[in-house]
């Protein structure tokens, strides 16, 4: 007979994505430091449940030097704990892509890490720039020798290209990693 596994919640997964940033080697031990019931954090992220009381909400997300709502959050911008990840970031936010334009490189409904405090090209990658009506997620590269930028789409269903001179080019943030289903 199969072992049946569980689905674990957002909410699970997203606090064990914190727990491994904030650099806690071990969920107990993380338990332990939080006050927080034997198992809870454990069983939240094994699927066996799929929220915390509001009690123990309110230690981890001390614990892990956030608020609830912070925690509980599902917005772009969203403020993250990555200085043991990716040092070297400014300012670390979540950000969910909500659409494919990015596919495959970012897929849809997956999370990433995006310091927003580059605003500067400094290699060719993905980037958030704003455009006039709102931000977007694009590949940007420079071309030395037109002394232009190259903005361009990964998924090939989306006709988009565009060239664009420096002064034109608004980096609200460039993309580090990505967590799918997160």
């Amino acid at each position: 007979m199969a072992k049946k596994t569980k689905t674990v919640s957002p909410l699970g997964k997203k606090i064990q994505a914190l727990i491994r940033a904030a650099n806690f080697d071990y969920i107990k031990e993380f338990e332990r430091v939080a006050g927080v019931r034997p198992d809870s954090i454990r069983r939240l992220i094994g699927g066996y449940t799929k929220s915390l009381p509001a009690p123990e909400l309110s230690k981890v997300a001390a614990t892990l030097k956030m608020s609830v709502e912070e925690i509980l959050s599902d917005s772009d911008g969203e403020n993250i704990l990555l200085s043991n990840i990716v040092p070297e970031a400014k300012d670390p936010r979540w950000h969910k892509i909500r659409s494919d334009e990015m596919a495959p490189t970012l897929p849809l409904g997956s999370y990433v890490v995006v310091d927003t405090g580059a605003k500067e090209y400094v290699a060719a990658g993905v980037y958030l720039i704003g455009t006039p009506s709102a931000s977007a997620f694009r590949r940007v590269s420079f071309d030395p020798i037109a002394g232009i930028y190259h903005i361009d789409v990964d998924n090939k269903n989306y006709n988009y290209a565009q060239d664009i001179k420096a002064e034109d080019l608004k980096i609200e943030g460039r993309v580090l990693g990505i967590f799918c289903n997160i």
